[in-house]
């Protein structure tokens, strides 16, 4: 048995009482999804000056950055602009990569990007980078977080401050979680009809869909006070 297998039969067996959870919340909107939006469009020139600043700002909306001591904190922007540019040929060869079609060839590339990414100020990668890759490769890469993605599939939000250990996380739950899901046949087929639903402004692919799903999962779990 798999470690994530009882996590996917779950959001498989629930996913239209989560999708729905994940809608009354209305936990997120503004600047977090204007953002996200815009730097999923312009993504086909991902180590354009637009994108990167989309992608920025995006990281920055979505919390990556806090004012004053402590918290998260960002790179300066031509550091991460640096950073991307060094491995845009690589880039652009994962985002030809599929869920159904993934190879260690593959994995070792989206490694390779996750190790070269200069986002994050502090020592921990895995969300910034996670969120980046997201936005650049989203048919394969989800965003990551601690509250929602961590805490569900783990049952905690630890964070091993080390860059190989984190990408062996990160990879773990794509493969043994998010890629299941997005394959199910059932699921596919309810994601695909979210994802074209231009009032599900949210729902921008089956990955996203899934981490949507996760949040919605977290919000019927603590309205039973879990």
């Amino acid at each position: 048995m798999g470690l994530y297998d009882a996590k996917v039969q779950d959001i498989l067996a629930n996913a239209e009482r989560y999708h729905d959870a994940f809608l009354q919340a209305e936990t997120f909107g503004g600047p977090s999804l204007y953002f996200h939006q815009r730097a999923l469009a312009t993504r086909t020139e991902p180590a354009s000056d637009t994108h990167l600043e989309y992608v920025y700002a995006t990281l920055a909306s979505w919390g990556m950055h806090r004012m004053g001591q402590g918290g998260s904190k960002m790179r300066p922007f031509d550091a991460f602009r640096a950073s991307v540019r060094r491995m845009e040929g690589d880039i652009r060869a994962a985002q030809a990569l599929t869920p159904e079609g993934m190879t260690e060839e593959g994995w070792s590339l989206l490694g390779g990007i996750f190790l070269g990414l200069d986002i994050m100020a502090s020592r921990t990668r895995l969300v910034g980078n996670s969120k980046v890759m997201h936005h650049m490769i989203p048919g394969l890469v989800p965003p990551i977080d601690r509250e929602y993605t961590l805490r569900y599939l783990k049952g905690n939000t630890n964070i091993a401050n080390d860059p190989a250990a984190e990408w062996r996380t990160m990879r773990s739950m794509i493969e043994g979680f998010f890629v299941p899901v997005a394959l199910d046949a059932a699921f596919a087929a309810r994601a695909a009809g979210w994802v074209a639903d231009a009032g599900l402004q949210w729902d921008s692919s089956p990955m996203k869909v899934v981490d949507n799903l996760i949040i919605g999962a977290r919000k019927v779990s603590g309205s039973r006070g879990r």
